[in-house]
């Protein structure tokens, strides 16, 4: 075996390495007592169901406006508990859309990276293909 050969295969398998320890980052682990659990599923806390019922009709119409279909948007807004429905109404500007696309550009990135080094493409001038 020789050494570039060596060198493409290890060079393959950091990539790979480096790609599944990005999918597998964001992932926590915690202990939840009871009462975060059933404030999560939407106890706890009572609500005036016309407010609900004017939350819900103004997520489903900021989701539409954000290009969901009318039947996916009142789907995804008839599985939210009345908590969680609360939640998104005051945070709708806050929260992030599209958050996390940086690690699946990056990865996206490392494969093209990849198939340059193995000669399979031609997509970025400063990356020279591992001769065989």
């Amino acid at each position: 075996m020789t050494i570039q050969n060596m060198l493409k295969k290890l060079g393959l398998g950091i990539i790979a390495v480096a790609a599944t320890l990005m999918v597998s980052l964001p992932g926590q682990a915690a202990m939840l007592g009871t009462a975060q659990i059933h404030s999560n599923l939407g106890g706890g806390l009572v609500f005036d169901q016309n407010t609900i019922v004017q939350e819900r009709a103004w997520i489903r119409a900021q989701l539409q406006s954000h290009g969901v279909s009318d039947a996916e948007a009142g789907m995804r807004v008839i599985s939210l508990s009345d908590n969680q429905v609360h939640r998104i109404r005051q945070k709708f500007d806050e929260m992030p859309a599209g958050a996390g696309a940086g690690g699946t550009i990056l990865v996206i990135f490392l494969v093209f990276v990849a198939t340059d080094l193995m000669g399979a493409t031609d997509i970025f001038p400063f990356i020279r293909p591992l001769e065989k």
